[in-house]
């Protein structure tokens, strides 16, 4: 029993050799960060504000570049709309939507219908859609009056086969006759990305 516990006592001096000890070490302290400095004026949180403003702003990647006209405002798009843009001093509701199918003739008459009018001919559409180009890309333009009514619809349809874009502005005949020159030298600026 003697040398029963001298061999266990031996057996636990040996498993403990060669085990490191452990090690403590000590951290510094935290220093405390400076204290915040105060703002001055509103003026300069204001101007802060606004520089962080711009500094997030962005205009979303919509696929194209388009020069706009003098008073128009890129607004981003939401729902279907890829990009929207506000006309100054003009409730035309100016807009850019993607979609599978590029059917003139249907496309014409639904936009005839939302105005008050009848369906017209496939002929007397083909008579009324010019056919213009933006980047090597046909686009089917075409204005759309109803004077009795008062409402019209400016659009271009762009193939971009197996998608179109449909750029639609839609208002009373009146503003659309009127800003109809800057809406077709926005289309002929497109530039496709």
């Amino acid at each position: 029993m003697k040398y029963a516990a001298f061999g266990l006592i031996s057996l636990l001096f040996i498993a403990g050799c060669g085990q490191e000890q452990p090690v403590t070490y000590e951290a510094p302290k935290e220093k405390a960060a400076p204290p915040v400095q105060q703002m001055g004026s509103k003026a300069d949180m204001d101007a802060v504000s606004a520089a962080h403003a711009a500094m997030n702003a962005h205009t979303p990647d919509v696929g194209f570049a388009a020069e706009l006209p003098e008073g128009w405002t890129e607004k981003a798009g939401s729902g279907m709309r890829k990009v929207s843009y506000a006309i100054a001093g003009t409730s035309i509701d100016f807009y850019l939507i993607s979609l599978t199918m590029g059917d003139v003739p249907s496309n014409v008459n639904r936009w005839r219908g939302q105005v008050g009018l009848p369906p017209a001919s496939e002929d007397e559409i083909a008579a009324d859609v010019q056919v213009l180009q933006a980047d090597d890309h046909s686009v089917n333009y075409i204005e759309i009056y109803n004077d009795e009514g008062g409402t019209g619809i400016i659009a271009a349809i762009v193939d971009l086969a197996p998608k179109y874009w449909y750029f639609t502005a839609k208002g009373s005949v009146e503003e659309l006759k009127a800003h109809a020159s800057d809406i077709r030298s926005f289309l002929d600026s497109v530039k496709i990305n």
